[in-house]
């Protein structure tokens, strides 16, 4: 008689010892892209954003070889800006003059992030010049 109360107490353990197993954490890679707005694509920042703590990898472009137009001495800033619903919990922005800067950050906050908005603007060199944006690009955890 003693045989089955082992073997229940044995799938009681096995039953225990599965439920309390981590839970893994679902990763998910959301590719991103954002340009200038120009017609030259002077200014370009792609790459992935891993979730669930947001992992920023890729690169930010300004005059790359890609553009077909010349050089026009201004720069590129991409900026980052991390979101919980409407609240902003973090942002990063990073510059690159004529040059590839490679871009591999973290995002976080007191609160989990859903969502990330890219965007590139272009600014002049000069303290007299023009400066502009290209649209905003949102990208939402998966």
């Amino acid at each position: 008689m003693r045989l089955p109360v082992h073997l229940a107490l044995g799938a009681l353990v096995a039953a225990a010892l599965l439920a309390v197993q981590p839970v893994a954490s679902a990763q998910a890679a959301v590719r991103f892209y954002a340009d200038s707005g120009d017609s030259c694509l002077h200014g370009i920042t792609a790459g992935t954003l891993d979730w669930p703590s947001v992992k920023v990898d890729g690169y930010l472009s300004d005059d790359a070889a890609l553009s077909p137009c010349a050089r026009d001495g201004m720069y590129s800033s991409a900026v980052f800006n991390a979101y919980n619903g409407t609240t902003l919990v973090d942002s990063e922005t990073y510059k690159a003059d004529d040059a590839q800067v490679p871009l591999s950050f973290s995002l976080s906050g007191a609160a989990a992030i859903d969502r990330v908005v890219v965007q590139v603007c272009r600014f002049s060199g000069s303290p007299i010049g023009v400066s502009y944006c290209g649209k905003a690009a949102e990208y939402k955890m998966p």
